[in-house]
């Protein structure tokens, strides 16, 4: 990105300069104008003498052609020196005309002195000060000589002249000459500074500009949060006006974002010019200027620090005069608040806040993004080790199932070679019962294969399977289990029937395996958009939070497998169980708008 900025100064070919020249041609006719009045007083005769009328004529047609001058768009580069040449020479002569001289008209050179001292400076206003005021001294100090010398000079002005009128108007001029540069050099100087200042936060805030579009490949391509926080405060803490000590960023975000233990209270994730002693050092941000950019979504400016609660915990912050607190949000999702401070008097600027508040919310959605990202990748982990879980559920149940039946039928298969040749009648015994056996493996392959795809839930539908289900555990188990499975067919989402039976299976596996051989209830049903499946026993129950707590560390994966299956169909699981009261593992599935329809029809038809 290039931005290019306008420092051209103030030159006498510049547009002020233009017109500041064309005032000035206005003030030279009221100028004009009053020097007539002022002669007029001085002799009683309101037509001009032949000197005075001369001057008259040649002063106005000189500031005519000035005038014209100013009309045009590119004006001459010496025109400001011309017009200020001319008004020495024809403001000087003034008080020394024959028939008008006067003392008092030696004040119109204050004109010309006091545009030398605010244009050109203090010293050229000086230096014309002496040029205009130089002919009338010179005739003052010739009438003060001595009659035989004053006969010596070829040219003796016809002036009353005194000593007091002769220094008076040097006096008078110079003072003012010094006042009005001083005051015109504080003008100029208060200007510049303000320009200066006005300058330099456009510079920090095009450079901050510059770093908020050269880091959007950054912020875009990274998943690391450090990175994001990082590049955001940089560009904050450029733009703050400067004061005796350097800026401070401050990156806030939730614990529960930074995955720590404790309270969820606010942490350091980032910073910029910040005491060591602060890094560790985390706030509740439920008080103070914190508390308030959260509530309300948008930067809040703050000026000292003494009397909040939170932020005069940092030590960093305590010697700010300035700083704006923004809330690191993304939608409603709130990730913490971001602080910048500074030293210096002045709040930040409003561009500067502007782009932070677009910085921080093109950070807020990378930092979503990163988020979603770190969470896929936690879901994928999940499903794999879910995956693995089954497979090793699978592993065990063939281990303790059919591969113990096929090892006890292959030594049941040698026992009755034996038997071929000394007792046949009960060979043909053996042999009768190896046969029940190989029925009974074959039920359970059936059952396992049942149990990891069942047909009937790819071609009748949820209800159908389970009815099937329950049949198989009651036939083959002797499971008391009584089963509701509602009315679901082939309309119901694949993926959602499919978890559904998968999540009913494996509560129903922990009631037989916790249960004690109770009854298990299963009921699957819909409410309005919602499906919902229970299982419930009348075992002895369990302490859920117990559970829960240490699961992790039980290496048994079911009560994790039911709820991340849930959580890929949208739904929730509740587990309520207590010692003595059996448990009820409750899943609901919320419906696509489709399967709701048709249901209502079905009733509505009944």
């Amino acid at each position: 990105m290039s931005v290019l900025i306008d420092e051209t100064p103030f030159t006498l070919t510049s547009r002020a300069s233009r017109l500041v020249d064309g005032a000035l041609v206005n003030l030279r006719w009221v100028l004009i104008a009053l020097a007539w009045l002022a002669v007029f007083l001085i002799t009683g005769d309101p037509i001009p003498q032949e000197y005075f009328l001369l001057w008259l004529i040649l002063y106005a047609a000189f500031n005519g052609l000035l005038w014209i001058g100013t009309r045009y768009r590119q004006l001459p580069q010496h025109l400001p020196v011309l017009g200020l040449v001319g008004d020495v020479v024809f403001l000087s002569i003034l008080p020394l005309l024959p028939g008008v001289n006067s003392p008092i008209l030696i004040l119109f050179a204050i004109f010309p002195t006091l545009v030398a001292a605010m244009r050109f400076g203090v010293p050229t206003g000086a230096l014309v000060g002496i040029i205009v005021l130089l002919p009338y001294e010179i005739s003052a100090i010739i009438q003060l000589l001595p009659p035989n010398i004053q006969a010596l000079i070829p040219i003796t002005p016809n002036t009353d002249i005194n000593l007091l009128s002769a220094f008076l108007p040097v006096i008078a001029l110079f003072g003012a000459v010094i006042l009005v540069g001083y005051l015109a050099a504080r003008e100029r100087e208060a200007a510049i500074g303000k320009a200066h200042g006005e300058l330099e936060e456009l510079r920090k805030a095009i450079a901050s500009a510059r770093l908020f579009y050269e880091s959007s490949d950054t912020l875009n391509s990274t998943a690391n949060y450090t990175d994001i926080l990082d590049v955001m405060l940089q560009a904050g803490v450029i733009g703050m006006p400067r004061g005796r000590d350097g800026a401070v960023g401050i990156a806030l975000l939730f614990e529960d974002n930074l995955q720590t233990e404790g309270p969820k209270g606010l942490k350091v994730a980032a910073a910029r010019g910040l005491d060591h002693s602060d890094a560790q050092r985390a706030i509740e941000g439920k008080r103070g200027v914190v508390a308030q950019a959260i509530e309300s979504g948008d930067s809040i400016p703050f000026h000292k620090t003494a009397n909040d609660p939170e932020l005069t915990l940092f030590t960093s912050l305590r010697r700010a005069h300035n700083g704006v607190c923004y809330p690191l949000q993304s939608g409603l999702d709130v990730y913490g608040a971001v602080i910048l401070a500074s030293t210096s008097h002045l709040m930040p600027s409003e561009q500067h806040q502007r782009l932070m508040r677009a910085f921080i919310n093109q950070a807020a959605i990378v930092f979503q993004n990163a988020k979603l990202y770190q969470n896929l990748r936690g879901e994928r982990d999940r499903i794999i080790e879910a995956e693995t879980s089954a497979r090793a559920k699978l592993a065990r149940d063939l281990h303790d199932g059919p591969t113990q039946s096929v090892a006890a039928l292959a030594m049941r298969l040698d026992f009755i070679r034996l038997l071929m040749d000394r007792d046949q009648p009960q060979a043909k015994e053996e042999l009768e019962q190896a046969r029940e056996a190989v029925m009974h493996i074959g039920k359970d392959l059936r059952g396992l294969l049942f149990t990891l795809r069942p047909l009937t839930l790819e071609s009748q539908g949820l209800s159908a399977a389970l009815k099937q289900y329950a049949e198989r555990l009651r036939e083959n188990d002797n499971v008391p289990i009584q089963m509701q499975p509602g009315e679901f067919g082939n309309e119901l989402d694949p993926n959602i029937a499919g978890t559904v039976f998968a999540v009913i299976e494996e509560a129903v596996s922990n009631a037989r395996k916790h249960a004690g051989g109770t009854n298990i209830f299963v009921q699957v049903q819909q409410q309005s958009s919602t499906l919902i499946a229970t299982v419930r026993d009348e075992g002895p129950g369990f302490d859920v939070a117990q559970v829960n707590s240490n699961y992790a560390e039980r290496g048994s994966l079911g009560l994790l497998n039911m709820r991340e299956r849930a959580r890929l169909v949208e739904g929730t699981l509740q587990i309520e169980s207590a010692p003595g009261r059996g448990t009820r593992v409750t899943l609901r599935v919320p419906l696509p708008p489709t399967r709701a329809k048709n249901t209502t029809e079905r009733n509505t038809a009944r």
